[in-house]
């Protein structure tokens, strides 16, 4: 017999198993702030790098706009966990 909305909402729900890091994860070793600060290098040069770059190869809207799409990914990926 299938069980109603009603009575799967009664049930107590399963504990989650505890999340173990992974043993080969990079920068294990490494301080926490280096990976900080790493991604804050890795913005910088994409910042100097690459708004020049698009600016000439495509405008400059398209620069700008890209390069604020791509700064809104990047910071919303690295603050997802915060």
């Amino acid at each position: 017999m299938a069980t109603t909305p009603s009575q799967a909402a009664k049930r107590p729900a399963r504990p989650r198993a505890p999340v173990k890091g992974r043993p080969g994860k990079p920068g294990a070793g490494a301080p926490a702030w280096v990976g900080r600060w790493w991604k804050v290098a890795l913005l910088v040069v994409l910042v100097t790098l690459g708004l020049p770059l698009a600016h000439a190869l495509f405008g400059e809207v398209v620069a700008l706009l890209g390069g604020a799409v791509l700064f809104g990914f990047l910071l919303g990926r690295w603050t997802a966990g915060l």
